[in-house]
């Protein structure tokens, strides 16, 4: 069984969340917008050394910030980013760092994802799917019935595509993608308060659009 906290992070208020296995403690991070003394005591209370992967859902600063960071802590744990938002922690202007004066503490990507590719994480796997429109790399990623959507769906819409590399109509293609999904799954979102794909599908502007 997995147990997901959430850490509200900088000045935007970005969510990152820490999944954990209850059972072997095995845990990844989603989205460490910045250095957070809480996030890594509930790191450390779990150990560490099992801390898998930090898993980056687009290359925005309020979702990078804490990477480089995380990873001199835990470093065994492995960078995971889109493909197509590969340049975005090493260009402010990509990662519109610029804009608030802040300098993103450089870092490597481990591992350079794309639609369909599955991350082993105890016994299951981490799905990916790229769901382009808030940036042109930003992916999804679904664990059993849960999905941490970043910030191409958040809760009663979706993320801006006015930034860098955004679509509208990419959105509007990832958002009936997700909308498509057969189960009701947890919806983590990048910023707010989470949600279910039933409750989306039912509530959302952008996802009834999609019917």
């Amino acid at each position: 069984m997995f147990k997901v906290k959430c850490f509200t992070l900088g000045e935007l208020g970005a969510n990152c969340y820490l999944v954990s296995d209850e059972e072997s403690g095995e845990s990844f991070v989603v989205d460490p917008g910045d250095v957070s003394p809480a996030l890594n005591a509930g790191i450390d209370s779990i150990g560490a050394d099992k801390l898998k992967y930090i898993l980056l859902t687009h290359g925005h600063f309020d979702h990078i910030g804490g990477a480089a960071s995380l990873k001199r802590r835990c470093p065994s744990a492995r960078i995971v980013i889109g493909k197509q938002d590969s340049a975005f922690p090493g260009n402010d202007e990509l990662n519109l760092s610029w804009h608030f004066g802040l300098d993103i503490d450089p870092f490597n990507c481990d591992i350079l994802v794309n639609d369909g590719d599955r991350l082993p994480f105890c016994k299951e796997e981490i799905q990916v799917l790229h769901t382009p429109g808030h940036t042109r790399g930003s992916v999804c990623y679904r664990l059993g019935n849960t999905v941490f959507t970043g910030d191409t769906l958040i809760t009663g819409t979706t993320g801006r595509t006015d930034f860098p590399t955004g679509s509208y109509d990419d959105m509007v293609k990832s958002i009936a993608r997700l909308a498509a999904i057969p189960e009701d799954l947890t919806v983590y979102c990048g910023h707010g308060e989470g949600s279910t794909l039933d409750r989306e599908r039912a509530t959302n502007y952008f996802m009834r659009m999609t019917k």
